[in-house]
């Protein structure tokens, strides 16, 4: 069971957009639990979920139907702003950067 709601939590989490407290209101987890089990996903499934998330952006701004979207779109940049802190947040950057 609880590898179940493991496996959901990563999936959502990796879509972007969803930050982990609504992913532990979502599944009726813990915040805690939710927060663990991000730390355990791997830092480079960020640059991953920015991609997607900046692909579906690009999509979205390309149509004439700006207006209708401006709301997602707003989400989706929001979105991506905070995966690029939690990218900014991990551990190996420094590493990538002094290569």
């Amino acid at each position: 069971m609880k590898q179940n709601f493991k496996k959901e939590f990563t999936s959502l989490f990796l879509t972007g957009k969803y930050t982990q407290k609504d992913i532990a209101i979502k599944l009726g987890i813990a915040e805690a639990t939710a927060g663990r089990w991000a730390k355990e996903i791997q830092p480079l499934k960020y640059f991953t979920i920015r991609k997607n998330l900046t692909n579906e952006l690009e999509i979205l701004s390309k149509k004439k139907s700006y207006k209708e979207n401006a709301d997602l779109i707003s989400c989706l940049i929001t979105d991506i702003e905070r995966i690029d802190n939690l990218i900014r947040k991990a551990k190996f950057i420094p590493h990538l950067t002094n290569q």
